[in-house]
């Protein structure tokens, strides 16, 4: 299973909300990614984005599920990775399995945010604010294992 990636994009991911997510790409110098600069124009039309979008979900894989929990109640989040799968469980049910495990090292994003951007597989940007109401995140502990 290892090196595996889904056959085809999805288009299923959240673009915002509470998801569990995992993405891997190739380790390009970065040098070699300051031509892609170049290209950032072309985001602004919808045929040249769309084509874009295709080419970049050839060369970086993501898989990612919503997570429907009450976020106002206190819950235990594991994530498992491993060389050939990633496993994400909150309060012991399993959110997410997947065999694209990212390349090392591990990053681990945790955050609450009211904005976000979104490329969408039709080429389309998105980006905004939502409403929400005051929130905060606490985090009791954190434990590796290895």
């Amino acid at each position: 299973m290892q090196g595996k990636t889904p056959e085809r994009p999805r288009n299923d991911i959240p673009a915002n909300s509470f998801f569990a997510g995992t993405f891997r790409s190739p380790r390009w110098p970065s040098p070699l990614l300051a031509p892609a600069l170049l290209a950032l124009p072309l985001l602004a039309l919808r045929p040249a984005s769309r084509l874009l979008r295709r080419l970049a979900s050839r060369i970086v894989h993501q898989d990612g599920r919503a997570v429907s929990v009450d976020v106002t109640q206190w819950h235990e989040y594991t994530l498992s990775w491993l060389c050939e799968a990633a496993h994400f469980e909150v309060d012991g049910k399993v959110i997410l399995t997947t065999p694209l495990a990212p390349h090392g090292p591990l990053g681990l994003v945790i955050w609450i945010d009211n904005q976000y951007a979104a490329w969408r597989p039709d080429g389309s940007l998105g980006y905004g604010t939502l409403e929400n109401p005051a929130a905060w995140l606490e985090i009791e502990n954190i434990v590796t294992s290895g």
